[in-house]
């Protein structure tokens, strides 16, 4: 499957993944001469950069640090591509003097150490060749006191069971506004006419096993908070938004609830070439 981002630097390539977690230096942290990283704070701690698609949240350290990307590239011990949470100057310099392929605005926990990934940073996305796309729909249900609806998951359902979440479900060959609907009569008794749409939000990406979920994000208001909760789950509360990250929930349910209640501002430009 292909996960949209934000071009870096032009270029496509094709490599397994050098994952870290934590924030590289380049300068001090990898030697030019061998491609190894020097990072304890790091899973690639001891490991080399060679011909692998570097990916990490963001870059620390000096401005020198994109020459060391330069070096380590004419060694013939560079990278093939980077792939970056947060792009900055550092970043954007060392990809283009260097001519790596490089993109930005990806979660880096869609990636998994060694698998195999295409970056195609011309046309912005990264390609997970093995992975299964599923697209889903997420609501929240928010009522005249702010408050958002959470449900818990029954043991009866296919996966993260017991886990609290909003109103979801795969799509079904409909439109994501429709299949959001129909979710939200299944699973709480309230019907079109009782709810309306307030706001919906771009796609939010997260990763279980071998499956990426698709989620497209809605906010809608209800008059009457009356629930009537079906199969799927156990219990339900109505909860100040603040609530939602301190709880087990599906993957990434406080994301998609930011997605909805984040102001609306003008698209960012990438700070590359």
């Amino acid at each position: 499957m292909k996960v949209p981002c934000r071009r870096v630097s032009e270029g496509t390539a094709t490599g397994k993944v050098a994952l870290s977690t934590a924030a590289l230096s380049f300068l001090g942290e990898i030697d030019p001469a061998t491609g190894k990283v020097d990072n304890s704070a790091s899973e690639l701690h001891g490991q080399t950069v060679t011909d692998r698609v570097l990916t990490f949240p963001q870059a620390r350290g000096s401005t020198v640090g994109p020459y060391v990307i330069y070096g380590a590239g004419k060694r013939g011990v560079g990278p093939k591509a980077m792939v970056v949470q947060e792009a900055d100057a550092i970043v954007a310099s060392a990809a283009v003097i260097a001519r790596l392929p490089c993109v930005d605005g990806i979660d880096i926990d869609l990636f998994r150490q060694g698998e195999e990934v295409t970056v195609n940073a011309t046309e912005a996305f990264v390609e997970f060749p093995h992975v299964k796309a599923s697209p889903v729909v997420t609501s929240f249900l928010q009522d005249d006191k702010g408050r958002v609806l959470l449900l818990k998951r029954s043991k009866k359902v296919g996966s993260f069971q017991e886990r609290w979440a909003g109103v979801s479900g795969y799509l079904e060959g409909k439109p994501p506004r429709e299949q959001a609907l129909r979710e939200i009569q299944e699973e709480t008794g309230l019907t079109e006419s009782e709810v309306k749409l307030v706001r919906e939000a771009p796609p939010i990406y997260t990763r279980h096993e071998n499956e990426i979920f698709v989620v497209h994000p809605f906010l809608f208001k209800v008059r009457d908070p009356k629930v009537k909760l079906d199969w799927e789950h156990t219990e339900y509360e109505w909860v100040e938004p603040a609530e939602i990250g301190k709880r087990p929930t599906v993957p990434k349910l406080d994301k998609v609830w930011g997605a909805l209640s984040a102001p609306v501002t003008a698209t960012a430009t990438a700070p590359g070439a």
